[in-house]
């Protein structure tokens, strides 16, 4: 069956930069896309210089907007299966409500959006969307481009849904890519017990998954253990050192962010992150 990406749009430069790396992702795996709005004050009007009275109208902007972006997809991409959706409400709600397994496969979002004070902003809402969907949610940043996904990050702390992280991912992408086995420690003496435990993990996904070509990267954090902005910035350094492509985020009460490095450094690693993200809720 073809999978169904969950695509929310706000219209701004940010957004729109999703949109081109999921039609990029639809294209070469197939699969269809659903272009989902929430109404705000600056989406639901059309500005006063348009001469239109919207108090007499059914038709909101984003509708005008949402239809004219769908053409633009359908005239360069015809291939692209898409559908669209507006409606009331606040995002943070309505699209985890909607983000279900058996509508859809994934959410792909900006990790940015519109920056008025008035509307709703992609760029807040992504990461507490990534806690509440019940499915994985792709976050790209605003200078991703879709490339060719040969390399893939998996930041672990040895916990069992991390695996399940995996499977997840390779549902979506297949096998074709090389997983590196990320794990930032602070304890320096302990780097080769650490490298054991990883190649333990190592055997787990290829034997119960299948993905074979499997590598291991270990970091510690310099300075004190109280200083928690170091470990954003070792992270994003292993990911550039590697050449990561996408990084893999296991969301759970056990996981990598919310146990050993609290959601601070969660949200600081979301905030300006080099490569995309993928969060899944175990």
């Amino acid at each position: 069956m073809k999978k169904n990406i969950l695509l929310p749009v706000d219209f701004s430069a940010h957004s729109n930069n999703a949109v081109n790396y999921a039609v990029d992702l639809a294209l070469e795996k197939g699969y269809s896309l659903h272009l989902y709005h929430n109404y705000t004050s600056a989406s639901a009007v059309f500005e006063e210089e348009n001469g239109r009275n919207e108090a007499n109208s059914s038709t909101f902007k984003a509708d005008i907007l949402i239809k004219n972006l769908a053409e633009s997809i359908k005239l360069k991409h015809p291939s692209v299966e898409l559908t669209t959706q507006c409606e009331r409400g606040m995002i943070t709600e309505t699209l985890p409500e909607l983000a279900t397994p058996n509508r859809f496969d994934f959410v792909i979002m900006g990790t940015k959006g519109i920056t008025n004070d008035d509307s709703q902003l992609i760029g807040s809402t992504t990461y507490v969307i990534s806690k509440k969907a019940k499915i994985p949610v792709l976050a790209i940043p605003t200078e991703a481009t879709f490339t060719p996904i040969d390399k893939v990050g998996l930041l672990s702390n040895f916990k069992e849904e991390e695996v399940q992280t995996v499977q997840d991912f390779v549902n979506i992408i297949g096998k074709d890519f090389e997983l590196k086995l990320m794990h930032v420690h602070y304890d320096h003496s302990s780097e080769n017990r650490i490298e054991d435990k990883l190649e333990v993990w190592k055997y787990k996904i290829k034997k119960y998954i299948g993905v074979t070509n499997i590598a291991i990267e270990v970091d510690s954090i310099q300075g004190d253990i109280e200083d928690l902005d170091t470990v954003p910035e070792v992270i994003n350094e292993m990911i550039h050192e590697e050449k990561i492509k996408i990084l893999l985020v296991t969301r759970s009460r056990k996981s990598f962010f919310e146990r050993v490095f609290t959601r601070s450094v969660a949200k600081a690693l979301f905030s300006h992150p080099l490569v995309p993200i993928f969060f899944t809720k175990a």
